[in-house]
């Protein structure tokens, strides 16, 4: 997930490749050496799209404990493997086709690190590939106050 070379000073080129199916794509977000907030991927050859992949940890978190379970409850969502802690998937039809997030959560929700994928390589499972996003990035970005 995290293996070099990097976009954002942290997402794995190749991890991205799988993930958004193109091998050609514009990064913008956190700079390398820097803490990591957020990396954007998106598709140069579409304007419609907002975003292909979205990772990014908001410190502190904009949403509240109660705001987490109404959105989970809404979009039908998934709780992680217990294993991952506080969090859920969730997918959906989006204006730009299925779309797929994973939000994990500190216990105290004073973080969250979300993940987008929209709408994915054709053919994977984008849940688990949200899942793993969480699982391989949580302990670098959740696990240790910033």
């Amino acid at each position: 997930m995290t293996a070099g070379p990097q976009e954002c000073g942290l997402i794995s080129k190749q991890v991205i490749i799988r993930a958004t199916g193109l091998e050609e794509y514009d990064a913008s977000g956190s700079e390398p050496g820097k803490p990591f907030s957020y990396c954007i991927i998106t598709d140069p050859g579409d304007d419609e799209r907002e975003f292909l992949l979205s990772v990014k940890l908001d410190n502190p978190s904009a949403l509240s404990l109660e705001e987490l379970q109404n959105t989970m409850k809404h979009d039908q969502g998934v709780s992680l493997p217990t294993d991952l802690g506080p969090g859920y998937t969730a997918q959906f039809e989006g204006k730009n086709g299925p779309s797929t997030y994973a939000y994990a959560w500190t216990p105290d929700t004073r973080r969250l690190l979300s993940v987008w994928i929209t709408p994915g390589a054709p053919g994977r499972d984008h849940r688990a590939d949200a899942i793993e996003f969480v699982r391989q990035l949580k302990p670098i970005l959740l696990s240790t106050p910033k």
